[in-house]
């Protein structure tokens, strides 16, 4: 092997690993999206399933826009799965900003007897509830984000 034949090799892998070396030293300061629920809705029952409507926030803080390809999202109340869905067209959500949208949820009636029997179990007291959503975020080389809220829904309401 000649230097002429050995030389553009020697070049293609400095200059591969110098763009490796640039990839690993880029630094990403990203920071997880968080996503509440807000809002509820029944809808009409449809044969043997309950479609429900729930409104999602999700805020983002991180310095740049979060644009999604879809959601995948359960909703577990006391303790009980009661419901999941899936959605596509979230809107993006700006720098140091948040979207909220509506999405489908549907369960059937067997597992929504299931929760009634928990709520009626609770004796008035506040239930638990748990929204885990899975974001599939349009940014290269950034994986699925599962995220978990837990929060009450009080049903133990006290007037004044």
């Amino acid at each position: 092997m000649t230097i002429a034949n050995v030389l553009p090799m020697r070049i293609f892998f400095v200059v591969a690993l110098f763009f490796l070396s640039g990839c690993a030293t880029m630094n990403l300061d990203y920071e997880e999206p968080s996503v509440e629920l807000v809002s509820f809705k029944v809808l009409p029952v449809n044969g043997f399933e309950q479609n429900f409507e729930i409104g999602l926030k999700l805020s983002n803080p991180n310095s740049f826009e979060l644009p999604l390809n879809g959601i995948s999202y359960q909703l577990n109340v006391a303790g009980e799965t009661l419901a999941h869905g899936v959605a596509a067209n979230i809107p993006t959500a700006g720098a140091y900003g948040e979207s909220r949208f509506v999405v489908p949820v549907s369960t059937n009636l067997m597992r929504g007897f299931k929760v009634i029997s928990a709520l009626m179990n609770s004796q008035g007291q506040d239930i638990s509830y748990q929204l885990k959503a899975k974001l599939d975020i349009n940014i290269p080389f950034v994986p699925k984000l599962t995220v978990i809220q837990d929060g009450i829904i009080p049903l133990n309401q006290k007037s004044l």
